[in-house]
């Protein structure tokens, strides 16, 4: 079954690969990813985030994030917390 989330949350993804910002995940089965935003990638009819970890790609289904975090970037107004 394929889970949506709100149009408010995908906004924050959107403006995070946007902005290619350095982010904090947190899923629902608390794992955490941490890394660049690079893009939202469309994978069997269900919306990925995909984060750039290092040399690594991280695949992030968006129904399962919890809490996402813009930290440590520049300018500081582009830095925000929010959690669903």
């Amino acid at each position: 079954m394929v889970k949506n989330i709100s149009c408010q949350a995908h906004d924050y993804f959107e403006i995070v690969c946007m902005r290619r910002s350095l982010i904090k995940v947190t899923t629902k089965k608390n794992q955490q990813y941490h890394g660049v935003a690079s893009d939202i990638e469309l994978i069997e009819k269900q919306e990925y985030l995909n984060i750039i970890e290092g040399n690594d790609i991280r695949q992030v289904l968006l129904s399962n994030v919890k809490k996402l975090e813009a930290v440590g970037n520049s300018p500081e107004q582009h830095n925000f917390s929010m959690a669903w």
